[in-house]
């Protein structure tokens, strides 16, 4: 539908003798883009999730967690993050199994990044967001580590596929 109103504009626009500027024909070009129609597999759309996760991490090391970087970082990826401790009230019910997840985990040893499905909530057959999770953990004496948190960082499927589509 959008594809055909930006068909239309265009039209009308070379229609009437006038000329489209670098700007206007620029903007054109990326909204056709954006309307372009892109077959990916599940697999290919939560590897790249993971890949996107690991990059936004990695930002929100650089700028040492600060609540006020995050934010900023939140507006540049499109993403929105926080830190869910053990016991959070406020934890959806696929956050909360993941945090009993990686404390389960670190017993074994095994605290690993991770990417999951979240479905839309009108129609649970569909998802339509990724949350990638990496716990915050501290080191133990025994060698063993204690997970103080999991850093949630919640990707709209939409932004993924358009990441994949450049």
């Amino acid at each position: 539908m959008k594809k055909i109103h930006l068909i239309a504009i265009a039209t009308l626009l070379l229609g009437c003798g006038g000329s489209l500027s670098d700007e206007q024909r620029k903007k054109l070009h990326e909204g056709m883009e954006d309307q372009k129609i892109v077959r990916l597999s599940d697999a290919e759309i939560v590897t790249a999730s993971l890949e996107h996760g690991r990059v936004i991490y990695e930002a929100m090391e650089k700028v040492g967690f600060d609540a006020a970087r995050l934010d900023s970082i939140e507006r540049q990826y499109h993403v929105s993050i926080n830190l869910l401790r053990p016991g959070a009230t406020n934890a959806l019910e696929v956050e909360n199994q993941l945090i009993e997840a990686y404390v389960a985990g670190a017993e074994t040893g095994s605290v690993q990044d991770n990417i999951q499905k979240l479905h839309a909530v009108n129609n649970p057959e569909q998802y339509d967001s990724l949350m990638y999770t990496r716990p915050k953990v501290s080191p133990l004496p025994d060698g063993a580590v204690k997970v103080e948190g999991v850093w949630n960082i919640h990707l709209a499927k939409k932004d993924v596929v358009r990441s994949l589509a450049k």
